[in-house]
């Protein structure tokens, strides 16, 4: 009788209102004004690629709106195809920072594969290969945010660094499934 008071009593005192608990960041903060720091990064390393592009005019690069700016050194004028989700593209490229310093060469990087879409590598590489077609090579400023990122390569490229590649896609070849 003892066990079937309390499981009553504990019953009885269970059902009350339960006000939900709210993370930390519910709660609307007054202060708008203060930048997140991600778009420091970002308005940062806008600033220094701008500053390469005004002391580099003689490229007449190209604003992808994917956040990189780009140029063709060898342009196919001829209707061919641009890789697509999964094709298996060969490729080359060499990477160097802003300040025109060659980090790592075509001969160290070696020839690449990669199926687009269905592996990782950084973004800017990977919207870059979806611009290239088969022949092609272009050069490619990508900011931080599009390369490395916060913590760089763990090697020769540093955190919150600019880089640009020049890359040559050697093939593009369709994987049927």
């Amino acid at each position: 009788m003892r066990i079937l008071n309390i499981i009553i009593v504990f019953t009885i005192f269970s059902c009350s209102n339960i006000e939900p608990r709210y993370a930390i960041n519910h709660i609307k903060h007054s202060n708008n004004n203060t930048p997140s720091i991600l778009k420091n990064i970002i308005e940062e390393q806008d600033q220094i690629v701008n500053n390469y592009l005004t002391d580099y005019p003689d490229y007449n690069y190209i604003n992808s709106k994917k956040g990189f700016w780009y140029y063709f050194n060898e342009e196919k004028k001829i209707n061919d195809k641009k890789a697509n989700f999964g094709d298996l593209i060969e490729f080359n490229y060499s990477v160097k920072g802003l300040d025109n310093n060659i980090i790592y060469d075509i001969q160290t990087v070696g020839d690449q594969s990669y199926m687009m879409d269905k592996q990782q590598i950084f973004t800017g590489l990977n919207d870059a290969l979806k611009i290239l077609k088969t022949g092609e090579i272009g050069t490619f400023i990508f900011p931080s945010y599009k390369a490395y990122g916060i913590y760089g390569d763990l090697n020769k490229i540093s955190p919150n660094t600019a880089i640009i590649c020049t890359i040559k896609v050697n093939s593009i070849n369709s994987i049927k499934n």
